[in-house]
């Protein structure tokens, strides 16, 4: 049977396992730097990282973006006075859409969008690698926020979020990382929030979700989807929760039947085959390998 629920002695168990790995890679005096979103993910690993190695050797940044939640910055704001650490605010408000503008004019091929949402979205992503790249020069461990969730659905930039020296909760899905996080003490208010990047207002990760499915891949080159297309998505988005499509996706890397995770997740079975072909997409989207040389080939 899948579950993901895991109990208190359990999820202890889990505290314990990531702060000695952190510790571990932290161990020497090493810094670390950790991007705070507001959102649930990054809010868990600053606790983590806090609770391995103290408050003395980490540092927090958060990056202003336009049409950003403002729950969210308050979200980061909240947790950084609870850690007792400064939160440093880099404004690039601009910087996204006057780097997709410059795209644009340079590649017109690509049909860069400056007014869309994803390609903007895209670059806000993308910003913080420079950010971390930065801090890395500095001597600081990159503390990645990524989850099973979105590295098994693609739901990352593998040169954006998707880079860091360490990653302490991606094995876990994102009904998991829940569970971990209520038991350090996030707020209700992190924890009862819709997951989202926070990109514009009102973005959804479901709802983000819920388009991928109907494409049965990650989406690329921004879509225009007519009537139509739009009505089948809806249809899938009410289909979802957090919960479902981590059951999905558990069964998925269990090898089991569409049959048998439709019945274990509740979703409809048309919506597990949709999802098997959204992560096996993302398998070759998203997680090509990095830094291949030619002397492991010859």
């Amino acid at each position: 049977m899948l579950s993901l629920q895991m109990t208190s002695e359990q999820i202890n168990h889990e505290i314990d396992r990531i702060t000695a790995f952190i510790g571990e890679q932290l161990s020497g005096g090493y810094k670390a730097v950790i991007g705070i979103s507001g959102g649930l993910d990054s809010d868990l690993v600053a606790r983590l990282v806090i609770k391995a190695i103290g408050d003395n050797r980490v540092k927090f940044f958060t990056v202003i973006q336009k049409d950003m939640e403002p729950q969210h910055l308050e979200n980061a704001r909240t947790l950084a006075n609870e850690m007792n650490i400064r939160l440093n605010e880099i404004n690039l408000a601009e910087v996204p859409f006057a780097f997709i503008r410059a795209m644009h004019d340079a590649d017109p091929d690509e049909r860069f969008r400056p007014d869309g949402l994803l390609d903007p979205s895209r670059a806000k992503c993308s910003i913080r690698t420079v950010i971390i790249s930065t801090y890395q020069d500095r001597g600081y461990v990159v503390m990645g926020t990524s989850n099973r969730t979105e590295l098994e659905a693609g739901f990352f930039l593998p040169f954006g979020d998707g880079v860091a020296h360490v990653k302490p909760i991606v094995h876990l899905y994102k009904t998991q990382v829940r569970q971990v996080a209520k038991m350090l003490g996030t707020s209700d208010a992190v924890l009862d929030q819709p997951a989202s990047a926070g990109f514009w207002p009102g973005e959804d990760d479901i709802e983000d979700l819920a388009y991928w499915l109907y494409n049965e891949a990650p989406i690329g080159e921004e879509i225009d989807f007519d009537a139509s297309a739009e009505a089948n998505v809806n249809k899938i988005h009410k289909c979802l929760s957090t919960e479902k499509v981590d059951l999905g996706l558990l069964g998925i890397s269990q090898e089991m039947t569409d049959d048998e995770i439709a019945k274990e997740s509740k979703l409809p079975i048309t919506i597990i085959a949709r999802l098997r072909k959204l992560t096996s997409a993302a398998q070759k989207f998203k997680l090509r390998p990095m830094g291949v040389r030619l002397e492991n080939y010859f």
